[in-house]
């Protein structure tokens, strides 16, 4: 949905249950232009959305967002600054339906988002 439009995979690696991606923000993407005018931010729930995608990718399956026990936006991502991010998602099957998944969004200098979820198989 989001990936190769608002934002490109620059490295992926799937290493038992933990992903480590580093993404590559589309700074010229229509999105940034009306949140917000002048000062574009990263709206969270494309953080989610690029969360959902890359855990789509590790486990090979259609994940739908069920419930996030914990969320949490602790700083903007400002595409201009900070383009470059990176993604990690710790993830497991407990059951035959769901993924769960414990994530964080970040760069060199700052974390933005940290999420424990379960996701759907659908």
């Amino acid at each position: 949905m989001l990936k190769n439009d608002l934002y490109t995979v620059t490295a992926f690696e799937n290493n038992m249950g933990t992903v480590a991606a580093a993404i590559s923000l589309n700074t010229a993407h229509p999105i940034f232009n009306g949140h917000f005018p002048g000062q574009p931010v990263l709206p969270g729930v494309c953080m989610m959305q690029i969360v959902k995608e890359l855990t789509e990718e590790a486990t090979g399956k259609k994940l739908f967002l069920n419930d996030a026990a914990q969320c949490k936006f602790l700083s903007m991502v400002d595409p201009g600054k900070t383009p470059e991010l990176q993604v990690t998602i710790d993830y497991k099957e407990p059951s035959e339906d769901r993924v769960a998944i414990v994530a964080v969004l970040k760069s060199t200098e700052a974390t933005f988002f940290k999420m424990s979820a379960n996701l759907l198989i659908v």
